[in-house]
C-alpha cells in the first residue's frame, strides 16, 4: 500500500460542510506534519517533496477560501438574528 491510499483512508471527508473545528483539525496535522519533517538538526530532502508542496499550496488556499466561505455565512446569520431582534423590538417614546 502506498502513501497516497493510506493518506486516504485516514482523511476521508464528512459528506456535510467543514466546520472551522474540521479545517482546524485539518490545517494542525498539515502543521505537525511539516514541523516533524524539519525539526531535525540536518534536513534531507525527499523525491516527493516538490509535489508535496504543490499540494500542501492548493490544500491552504482551499482552506483559506472555506474558511472565508464560512465567516460570509456566520455574519449572515448574525445579521438576520440582528434583524430579528430589532424587528420584534418595540419603539420606546
Amino acid at each position: 500500500m502506498n502513501d497516497n491510499e493510506n493518506n486516504n483512508e485516514e482523511s476521508v471527508l464528512p459528506s456535510e460542510p467543514l466546520d472551522r473545528n474540521h479545517l482546524l483539525d485539518i490545517s494542525s496535522k498539515m502543521i505537525k506534519d511539516i514541523f516533524n519533517r524539519t525539526k531535525g538538526k540536518r534536513f534531507r530532502p525527499t523525491e516527493g517533496d516538490a509535489v508535496k508542496l504543490q499540494y500542501l499550496r492548493i490544500l491552504i488556499s482551499a482552506i483559506q477560501a472555506h474558511n472565508a466561505i464560512l465567516k460570509d455565512s456566520e455574519l449572515d446569520d448574525i445579521k438576520k438574528r440582528l434583524d430579528s431582534l430589532e424587528a420584534t423590538k418595540t419603539p420606546r417614546e
